[in-house]
């Protein structure tokens, strides 16, 4: 199960607060890909869409979609800093 380090629920949770979305809102992660490569796409949602899995650590709610969920299992969500912006990374558990 993807695992999220204490400040990427605050990103998250400050993304999701500064989006305008309702309650049960979260940051949503779909996974695409080709030639065995898979790219990750991170964007707002109101709610999981039928499929997702829901990941739920501290007040981040995250929804994955099959293709994320699986890339995802067994790894840490962590954010990094860059001046007045971030970067998630993946890393290992």
């Amino acid at each position: 199960m993807l695992k999220i380090t204490e400040q990427a629920q605050e990103a998250i949770s400050s993304i999701v607060a500064d989006g305008g979305l309702g309650e049960g809102s979260g940051l949503r992660i779909s996974g695409s890909g080709s030639n065995g490569e898979t790219a990750l796409d991170f964007e707002l949602a109101e709610g999981a869409v039928d499929g997702d899995s829901t990941v739920t650590s501290g007040e981040a709610r995250l929804f994955l979609d099959e293709t994320a969920a699986a890339v995802l299992d067994d790894k840490v969500l962590d954010v990094h800093a860059h001046g007045d912006h971030f970067h998630f990374s993946i890393d290992e558990q």
